[in-house]
Order: C-alpha cells, then sequence, then structure tokens
C-alpha cells in the first residue's frame, strides 16, 4: 500500500515538472471564423513607378513580396486594368520604392486616381538610374530598379474577375537608398517609418519598437525535438 502511495506521489510530481516546462495555454479555443475576405494581413506599402511613352506615371500598391535570394527577386501583382499594367508590357520594367510617413498623402493620392485620366509625373520628385524607362521616387527609404523576367495571369480576365490580376516577377539591378538614413552602408532602421496598410480597417500604420533579435537560437527550446 506504503509503495503504491509513493508511486502515485512521484507520478504526480513528475507530471508537474513536465507541466511547468510547456508553456501556459487556455484550454478554451480563442479562434473564431469570420468571413473570409474580412481579414487580410498588415503589408508594407510601395509605390510602383513606370512609363507609357514619355509619360511617367506612379501607383500606390500593397500587393508584393520578395521572392529569391539570387537572383534578387520580388513579385508586384497589378490589376489588368491599371495604367501600370500596360506601362509594365511596354517597357518590360518598374520601380519599386517604398515611401516615407511624410509622403504619406501622396502615395494614397496616386492610388486614388488612374494614369488614363490624371497626370502624376508631379506628385513625386522623379530620379533616374540606369533605365531611362524606369522612373523612382526620390527621397524615399529604398527604391528598387527593376526589369521583369516573368509574368503570370492570376486568373481569367473577363466578365466574371474584372478585376484580375497578373503577377510581374521582377528581379532587381540597382538598389537606391536614402542619404540620411543609411549607417554602416544599410538602411538604419530606428530612423526609418515604412508605411503599412490594412484592408480592415482600411488604414495606414507604421512599424513600432524593435522587440528582438531574428533567428534567436533560445527560442528553438520552444521546439522539442523527435524522439
Amino acid at each position: 500500500m506504503k509503495s503504491a502511495i509513493l508511486f502515485l506521489a512521484l507520478a504526480v510530481a513528475f507530471s508537474a515538472v513536465i507541466a511547468s516546462e510547456k508553456p501556459e495555454m487556455d484550454n478554451e479555443i480563442q479562434m473564431e471564423k469570420i468571413v473570409t475576405m474580412a481579414y487580410d494581413p498588415p503589408l508594407p506599402v510601395a509605390v510602383i513607378g513606370t512609363r507609357s511613352g514619355v509619360q511617367v506615371n506612379f501607383m500606390a500598391s500593397a500587393w508584393f513580396t520578395r521572392l529569391e535570394v539570387n537572383p534578387y527577386l520580388f513579385g508586384v501583382s497589378i490589376q489588368k486594368q491599371h495604367f501600370t499594367h500596360k506601362a509594365i508590357l511596354e517597357n518590360n520594367c518598374l520601380s519599386i520604392n517604398i515611401p516615407t510617413l511624410e509622403m504619406l498623402k501622396q502615395v494614397d493620392a496616386v492610388g486614388l486616381v488612374s494614369g488614363k485620366e490624371h497626370d502624376k509625373s508631379q506628385v513625386f520628385k522623379v530620379f533616374y538610374g540606369d533605365n531611362d524607362k524606369c522612373p523612382m521616387v526620390d527621397g524615399s527609404i529604398v527604391s528598387f530598379e527593376c526589369e521583369v523576367v516573368r509574368s503570370v495571369d492570376l486568373v481569367e480576365y473577363d466578365q466574371g474577375y474584372p478585376r484580375a490580376h497578373t503577377l510581374f516577377i521582377v528581379e532587381v539591378k540597382k538598389v537606391w537608398a536614402n542619404k540620411n538614413n543609411i549607417k554602416d552602408n544599410a538602411p538604419d532602421y530606428t530612423t526609418l517609418k515604412p508605411i503599412i496598410w490594412t484592408i480592415s480597417p482600411n488604414n495606414y500604420w507604421t512599424i513600432g519598437e524593435n522587440q528582438g533579435s531574428a533567428f534567436n537560437q533560445d527560442n528553438r527550446k520552444l521546439v522539442p525535438k523527435k524522439k
């Protein structure tokens, strides 16, 4: 009888030790199903620069992402009905400009109107790198001078999908950074306030304080090895 009680006590103590090593979790499920289109993750905002003929054009866009390290590739998704789409096909190039918070009103403006009816060439101070068909925004946090290497029609453009997009896969040829935000030949993130957009609510934000180093090896302890 005593041995059974001792065994039970040891089992309880062992269970307590194991439980103390695991992160505390509420047994109640915290997640709730919502309408599919009601939430999108926060997205960084860029200004896409293009030319059609002699017309310089800029478009606000949050649908872009890094795709590859070498070659240095981005993916930029553009609606087929946009003037920017036409300009990209015309010259096979574009610029991706990461605007400062001070540019917020101008960024919003070039996302509200189309280059089909409006002249956006005077909204920003324009500069060029090696490609005179690829206008960039002077004063941006960073500007990427890009060439299109591939394009993918994501859905068929017809009456059923009037807002169909093309994914342009672009290779970065040159990178231009704001000299006021450079430290040790790299962007000084303590001085930057890039613009972040959320669809719901439809607002602009910016990043806050540094919350810790990425790839912290101490965090590996949170994931148990397979037995």
